[in-house]
């Protein structure tokens, strides 16, 4: 009789339960697999005969769309070949939450003056620094004075997201163990420019100095006593939009799932976002930053009100090596729009099912920067991730998803490699052969969600529903 509801359940999910479309924009890069590229920090030569020249100076490297604050230390230009006495590298890829790859940042001693302790952080926009290093015999050597710096810019953006979250481990070292971890995001239009801003580490003689549009403490509106730089301007249009500026003080080795909402501000539309994740207390100060504090990050999402995501009812058919683990099974699937020609997709809750064995829990299968194309009203769907770790990180396998979607027809076909082992899950909006089926007529009144599940029809929350009685099916909404 399971049997019988189940693919009765089936014949019923056959078209695909849309809710609310429209595009929300995701960022780029979200998970860091999308490529490693050389860091040019933002600085400029200050040896005279490149004096107030952009500094070619490589240090570390960036995920492609991020921005780590590895500096490039003192840059001067000796026989045609860039330095960078100071240089360090605070950020680097290691291994990721269900993925390959995730962003290690931590506060790091400068090589050239271990009294100066980098922050690190990982920005949307533009990392920036300063510091004016001396010798002092007063107080034992090398002093640091005029340091500053932080983000500034970021990336185009119209959407308003009600949060963020992201995936996190992180530790403390022994020097300043109480120090907070720090998560700011920020939505705005217009800009905001502040004059002579210091853009270099230096020694001797005047720094070089540059106007900076959109720097993050003007735009936040913070106090800007002991700040380098000058006057601040703002266009007559610039607006902050909304806001999150929150902490994190507990340590986590295992991963972690941080999420904070945004404060909005304004009913405006947004021009640009910046997103600023890092190890340390981030508007502290340099007398704050501990030394060897750090935090580990993944999965960097925007989130968005429930019905912003697509979700679509149907059933799933899976084979491995031609043996059918499963016909029709009820399940659905999720697009979440992140952007012009992109989208995030999602099976969740997948169970793998094998003859005599117990069911596998494998969780969701995630897809993130999957390309749209739409022709001739059909829209194509294509993505892939590789090393998805799936089973609590227990299974890895790779995930190539292609798929369409044609008014009411759906069908995706998400093919999973586990250790060489092939295994095709194909997800579709029709069935065939389950219309001759006939319910029991004395069955009592059955509810099950849209994942196929039946539920309590007394402790139901809000949503959609498919009601069942003997032969008579039907979907509901409980409000």
């Amino acid at each position: 009789m399971k049997l019988l509801y189940k693919t009765l359940l089936s014949t019923m999910l056959v078209s695909p339960l849309c809710v609310n479309m429209y595009a929300q924009q995701q960022i780029p890069n979200s998970g860091f697999e999308g490529g490693w590229s050389d860091c040019v920090p933002w600085t400029f030569y200050v040896s005279e005969d490149k004096h107030g020249e952009a500094s070619a100076v490589v240090a570390g490297k960036n995920p492609n769309g991020w921005v780590i604050s590895n500096v490039a230390g003192m840059t001067s230009y000796y026989d045609g070949l860039a330095s960078g006495l100071g240089a360090t590298v605070v950020g680097d890829s290691v291994e990721g939450f269900n993925s390959n790859s995730a962003v290690k940042l931590t506060n790091t001693p400068n090589p050239f003056m271990d009294a100066q302790i980098v922050p690190g952080y990982v920005t949307l926009g533009t990392t920036w620094s300063t510091a004016y290093p001396g010798f002092d015999v007063s107080a034992g050597g090398m002093v640091i004075n005029n340091s500053d710096g932080g983000s500034f810019g970021g990336i185009e953006f119209n959407g308003r997201p009600t949060g963020i979250e992201f995936m996190y481990k992180r530790s403390r070292g022994e020097d300043k163990p109480a120090e907070k971890s720090t998560v700011v995001a920020y939505l705005w239009k217009g800009h905001w420019t502040q004059k002579d801003v210091p853009a270099v580490v230096y020694m001797a003689g005047e720094p070089v100095c540059a106007d900076m549009t959109d720097r993050d403490r003007c735009i936040l509106g913070m106090d800007m006593t002991g700040c380098q730089g000058g006057e601040v301007s703002k266009s007559d249009d610039a607006e902050l939009i909304a806001v999150i500026n929150a902490e994190i003080t507990e340590d986590a080795s295992e991963w972690t799932k941080f999420s904070a909402t945004f404060d909005y501000k304004s009913d405006a539309t947004p021009e640009m976002i910046n997103i600023i994740i890092a190890a340390g207390d981030y508007f502290g100060g340099a007398s704050v930053v501990g030394k060897d504090n750090s935090i580990t990050v993944d999965d960097v999402k925007l989130i968005y009100a429930e019905n912003d995501k697509n979700v679509y009812s149907g059933v799933l058919n899976i084979d491995m090596m031609g043996n059918a683990l499963a016909t029709n099974k009820p399940a659905t699937i999720e697009i979440t729009p992140a952007g012009e020609g992109k989208c995030t997709f999602t099976l969740p809750n997948f169970v793998l099912e094998m003859p005599g064995a117990e069911p596998m829990v494998l969780g969701d299968i995630v897809v993130n920067d999957v390309t749209t194309s739409e022709e001739n009203g059909t829209t194509a769907y294509n993505g892939e991730v590789k090393g998805l770790q799936l089973a609590g990180g227990s299974i890895v396998a790779d995930v190539t998803l292609n798929g369409t979607i044609s008014g009411n027809n759906v069908v995706m076909n998400i093919d999973v490699m586990w250790s060489g082992i092939p295994i095709k899950v194909t997800f579709t909006s029709t069935t065939s052969g389950i219309n001759d089926i006939n319910a029991d007529l004395n069955a009592p009144v059955e509810y099950f969600n849209i994942q196929g599940m039946r539920v309590d029809a007394d402790n139901m929350t809000p949503g959609i529903y498919v009601k069942r009685q003997g032969n008579k099916v039907s979907k509901i909404l409980v409000k």
